[in-house]
């Protein structure tokens, strides 16, 4: 296939896709680049209104801020991108990959009439490339639209004006093209795991390797956390900005390390299921989830990040106790308006992620769903084996999002006040993130029966 018709099939290929199927990878990348410009906005406010204090301008502070207030709420919007930062990244790679496995058999059909595996992957990024432009596009719009809601926000300073939430006018184009860089890298790694073979996909042959090191990064990274918490206040002249620093990176790379960890847990425990599962329903849910456990794990990864911000607000709560003067009174509601605001956006994150990879999980499961229906399994065993599919990886999730939460508010757990409202708020966060999953398999569910019926 020569160059002019490699571009061809391009064209047609990016011009073909105009179903549900198509939209949800550009419904993640605008979700991802519109949290990115929020959080970093937001973050860029506060550090110039710091900075502005620190220059002798006290007024950016408002009646009731300072300088210290200000620092404070510096340094909580710094642990807030860094926990923010990587869900909203991770969320942008999702879609990419995404965008590779919707057009599987598209690309071999491209390798079938001819095109080499090279030519095959560079259609395969442009489609990836198109989708996540159009994506942040979207998604930097809709972080200008918010922006009056965030100025109503009170963090006992003086209100945000507007100018202060936008970007610089420079990382506007910089985050159109990190995310194309995102969508690119993700792109061209994703391949690896896609078989754009025509026998490969007609065989639905796929090689899943699970190695035990996610597992050992991130205990790693949750231990050297701990270590770090302690230890940092021990060593002779550090600069507290080199130490505040190398507390976010770790915080992040826990973050990080729970996507990582994640996967390999569902393989695991999914492999365990299948060999002693009782019922038919968790024998299919399990062997799905053994055959493509990052699939399963991408489903539930957003309500993780939920319960990990969840358990970070626990700590929150108890600060936010009425400490008996003003100043700690407005610090308290400062900090509890910076919390609800990071569970709010990482709920939205979480329900467009959800949403999306259970949707998109489906439509790649249609004909194994109309072959089982054409087996003899009833709509409601399709539906149960599907609950079953999701109710492993979730409930991992809450395993592995605990003990991150757990071991990121350990360093300062011996500062809180009453323990009880923190884990009250804790039960209510978790049960809302579980009540967005079994919403997002809700919605989709009647897909189950329309995907089963449908004639091949």
């Amino acid at each position: 296939m020569g160059m002019s018709a490699q571009l061809h099939a391009a064209r047609l290929m990016l011009r073909r896709g105009r179903g549900i199927g198509d939209l949800l990878p550009i419904l993640a990348f605008a979700a991802s680049t519109g949290v990115l410009a929020m959080v970093l906005g937001g973050l860029g406010a506060f550090m110039t209104r710091a900075a502005a204090v620190g220059d002798g301008g006290g007024s950016a502070a408002g009646a009731s801020g300072g300088d210290d207030m200000l620092a404070f709420l510096m340094i909580c919007a710094l642990i807030a991108t860094a926990l923010l930062v990587p869900s909203a990244m991770s969320l942008g790679a999702s879609a990419a990959r995404l965008s590779l496995s919707r057009r599987e058999r598209q690309l071999a059909a491209v390798r079938l009439v001819g095109g080499t595996r090279g030519q095959v992957g560079l259609v395969a990024v442009l489609d990836v490339l198109v989708q996540a432009l159009i994506g942040s596009v979207i998604g930097l719009g809709l972080h200008v639209a918010v922006i009056p809601l965030l100025m109503r926000l009170d963090f006992a300073i003086a209100p945000f004006r507007f100018g202060e939430l936008l970007l610089p006018w420079w990382g506007y184009p910089a985050l159109l093209a990190g995310a194309a860089l995102m969508a690119v890298a993700s792109g061209a790694f994703g391949l690896i795991g896609v078989s754009i073979s025509p026998l490969g996909v007609a065989r639905q042959s796929r090689t899943v390797r699970m190695s035990i090191l996610r597992m050992v990064v991130w205990v790693v990274l949750l231990v050297a956390f701990i270590v770090a918490s302690k230890l940092l206040s021990y060593i002779p002249g550090l600069d507290a900005a080199v130490g505040i620093a190398i507390m976010l990176t770790l915080m992040a790379l826990v973050v990080w390390s729970v996507n990582l960890v994640g996967p390999f847990l569902v393989w695991v425990v999914a492999r365990m299921t299948a060999a002693i599962a009782p019922t038919p329903a968790l024998l299919v849910g399990a062997r799905r989830l053994a055959a493509d456990p990052r699939a399963g794990w991408r489903a539930v990864s957003g309500i993780a990040f939920g319960l990990i911000i969840a358990g970070m607000l626990t700590l929150i709560s108890s600060l936010s106790i009425d400490s008996g003067d003003e100043a700690g009174r407005a610090m308290g509601h400062a900090l509890a308006t910076g919390g609800y605001l990071t569970l709010a956006i990482t709920s939205v994150l979480a329900a467009v992620s959800t949403g999306v990879t259970q949707t998109a999980r489906l439509l790649e499961q249609g004909e194994v769903l109309r072959a089982q229906h054409v087996a003899g399994a009833t709509v409601a065993q399709l539906h149960r084996a599907r609950f079953a599919e999701i109710g492993i990886p979730l409930s991992l999730a809450g395993i592995v999002a605990a003990i991150s939460a757990l071991v990121l508010i350990l360093p300062v757990m011996s500062g809180v006040g009453d323990p009880l409202i923190g884990l009250a708020l804790y039960i209510t966060a978790a049960a809302a993130a579980l009540g967005l999953v079994a919403a997002s398999v809700a919605v989709s569910g009647p897909l189950v029966g329309r995907l089963a019926r449908t004639q091949g």
